[in-house]
């Protein structure tokens, strides 16, 4: 990001923010406006992140995706003109205008280039402040967050399975500063209030009773969050048996994405075998495998869903602009939608 630290909002940008200044403040409609962020693949829960972050305000959007319209596109990805005849044509420069009427002051650029030629080129990833990846396999997902190691960009990967969904974040280090009511137990540095959040520094007010807490927020790499052995020392009996939307979804990352073609079927055995590798991999009891569960995700597996893609685009967008905000901790480090448990679950892996 830039420095803000001379910069102001012009009296338009002001009258255009207004209600979101009052909601988190100049500092962070600044921040916003001086963050350029990379957003690859405008699926659903991308063109819902899109969404609310160009009607936030954010300096630049660039979006990469290589992909041609398909005739399931029109179900949930709302900025595709309603006409069936643009099938098989690229998907971006169809919706580039509809995107930039949203927020004319936003800089939106499209790029129809594949992450796979991108995920290592670091001339063109280090241009980004933030960079937010949707429905990425496994592989192209370790190799990005490799670069954005190496770069030290925070990265946010996102996607869903009709009904379920996930967001899995890497901001590598985060400090924020947190407003919170006086405790009746004193807050001190040095707490932990997970295994990935401390508490480094407690400045009280005992005339507002209110506390400034600051938070370090520590991340696991997410190639470590696949063999994260930790969710058996940290959850209650009863939580590691409403595990199944969670081990479900990271299974399904083994398994080859479905094409288009009607003849294209998931290979429940092949998915169980590596369900059952999954528990094996994060330590965890396979005997607590839900087979309804196991069913009813398998049914809807890689489906774009509307109002999954609202809930899990609007939750990644805000969590953006906390993370810039610095005013609180953001997501650590996986979060489940489980629309059967109506939940939706952090865990710190």
């Amino acid at each position: 990001m830039s420095n803000t630290k001379d910069e102001e909002l012009t009296a338009d940008e002001i009258a255009l923010y207004d209600r979101q200044i009052r909601l988190w403040g100049m500092a962070t409609q600044l921040r916003l406006r001086s963050t350029k962020i990379l957003v690859i693949n405008l699926g659903a829960i991308g063109s819902e992140a899109v969404k609310n972050l160009v009607l936030g305000g954010i300096n630049s959007i660039e979006i990469l995706d290589p992909s041609y319209v398909k005739i399931e596109d029109f179900t949930a990805q709302f900025f595709l003109p309603n006409d069936e005849s643009i099938v098989g044509q690229l998907k971006l420069p169809l919706v580039f205008d509809k995107i930039r009427e949203l927020n004319p002051a936003v800089n939106l650029s499209i790029n129809t280039n594949s992450i796979n030629e991108l995920s290592k080129d670091y001339s063109y990833l280090k241009k980004f402040d933030l960079i937010i990846g949707t429905e990425l396999t496994k592989s192209q997902i370790f190799a990005l967050n490799q670069s954005t190691r190496e770069l030290n960009i925070p990265l946010y990967i996102s996607g869903m399975h009709g009904m379920f969904g996930y967001i899995l974040v890497d901001l590598i280090k985060h400090v924020s500063v947190n407003e919170m009511n006086e405790s009746s137990i004193p807050r001190k540095a040095g707490t932990e209030l997970s295994r990935n959040k401390t508490i480094i520094k407690v400045d009280s007010n005992k005339e507002t009773k209110i506390d400034l807490v600051t938070i370090e927020d520590i991340y696991s790499t997410l190639k470590e969050i696949f063999n994260s052995k930790v969710l058996p020392t940290t959850l209650k009996r009863r939580e590691l048996k409403k595990l199944d939307a969670l081990t479900i979804i990271f299974a399904l990352f083994d398994i080859e994405r479905l094409d288009d073609s009607p003849e294209s079927i998931l290979d429940s055995e092949l998915l169980w075998e590596k369900l059952i590798q999954t528990y094996e991999n994060l330590g965890l009891d396979s005997s607590n495998i839900s087979k309804d569960y196991f069913e009813e995700i398998k049914r809807q597996a890689f489906a774009e869903f509307s109002p999954t893609a609202a809930i899990l685009g609007g939750t990644l967008a805000q969590d953006v602009i906390q993370y810039l905000s610095k005013n609180h901790s953001p997501i650590n480090n996986v979060l489940i939608l489980d629309a059967k448990e109506k939940a939706m679950p952090i865990y710190s892996m």
